[in-house]
Formats: structure tokens, sequence, C-alpha cells
């Protein structure tokens, strides 16, 4: 039998990105560092692939069942397209939706929730991100290098805005096909990842 979705492993894994998106911020906002900027932007560079990876597979990890099917055929691709193409084929709507929670003077109502449209970072960028980060850290000509850094810390910048453009307050969908999840990267009350569960309810019988 089929074990229930562990929705709490899905923030868990958001947590896991906030500690990421700190530790890329304390290098560069010049708090910590590696000793040498090659190494900065290496260390900068894997915390975001492992950030890309999490937004890939966090829906995934929350379904027991699906996760450890995948876990070897998972691990043993490197071509993030490729691991996209497998873990659509299980869950189509894998990939947050962001969205803007917009307050409201309506009774009863706290707040309406908008599609966000432009400005946040969309697979198929994270997918060439992700390209972008295994070629520098596979590279092999030391006469690119001083190019690739350069190229690389204008990105991060970029990358950081947008993947939180897309995360702050977002939905994802579940293989289920029935059960979406909002999610909010920082709770006022507590600064921790929250969520709430929404199920679609089955059509009354004719």
């Amino acid at each position: 039998m089929a074990s229930n979705p562990d929705y709490a492993n899905y923030a868990r894994c958001m947590e896991e990105i906030k500690r990421r998106l700190s530790a890329i911020d304390e290098i560069l906002h010049d708090q910590k560092s590696t000793s040498y900027r090659y190494t900065n932007v290496e260390f900068v560079a894997l915390q975001f692939r492992k950030i890309f990876e999490l937004v890939i597979l966090a829906t995934l990890a929350s379904h027991q069942q699906f996760f450890e099917g995948l876990s070897r055929k998972l691990a043993k691709e490197w071509q993030v397209s490729k691991i996209v193409a497998i873990v659509e084929k299980k869950n189509r709507g894998f990939y947050p939706e962001p969205i803007d929670r917009i307050p409201t003077g309506k009774e009863g109502v706290k707040d309406e929730w908008k599609s966000i449209t432009s400005g946040f970072l969309t697979l198929n960028e994270l997918i060439e991100a992700h390209g972008k980060i295994g070629a520098l850290m596979h590279a092999n000509n030391p006469y690119r290098e001083e190019k690739s850094l350069t190229e690389m810390e204008g990105l991060f910048p970029i990358w950081r805005e947008r993947l939180m453009r897309l995360l702050n307050n977002h939905l994802v969908k579940f293989p289920d096909d029935a059960t979406v999840l909002y999610v909010g990267m920082q709770s006022v009350e507590t600064g921790a990842v929250h969520t709430a569960l929404f199920k679609k309810q089955a059509s009354p019988k004719t």
C-alpha cells in the first residue's frame, strides 16, 4: 500500500534552501570567505546547484514510495534536464507556482492570491543556470577562469533575487493531482517556513 505523503518533508526541503541561501549571503556580503576568490565562487555555485535540485525534487521527497523508486535512477543522472523529465513523469505540477498575497478589505477574507507572471526563476532558467554551474565545476581551460568567475559573480545576485521571487509565497502540486500546498518561506510569527494544505473536493454524484 502506498504511504501517505509527508508534506512536512517539503517544508524541511524549503528550510534547507533558506540555510543554503544564508550561506550564500555570507560569502556575497563578505561576511565570510573560503580564503580565495575562485573557491568562494565555487562554494556559492555549489549551494545554488543544491538549491536548484531541492526545488526539482522536493515534491517527490514528500512521497516516499515515489522517491525510493527513483533514487537509483536519479543518482546515475547528472543532466538536470533529464532529471526534470523523470520527475515530470511522476508529478507534472512539481515546479512551484509563485503568488503574491494581496491584503483585502473583504469581510472574512484576509488576503487574496494573485499569480506572479514575471520576475521569478522559471524552470527553463533554472535548467540553464544549473548547466552554467556544471560547466564551471568541470572547466579544464585555465585561460577562461577569470572570465568564468566574473560571469558567475554577476549571475549570483540575479539568481538569488529571482529564486526568492519564485519561492517567497508559492503553491505546489503533488503526484496525487488532488493536493495543493501553500508555502510561505517566512512566517511573521516564527520566521519558519509555514504551509497550508488544500485538497480538491470530489464532484457531487448526480
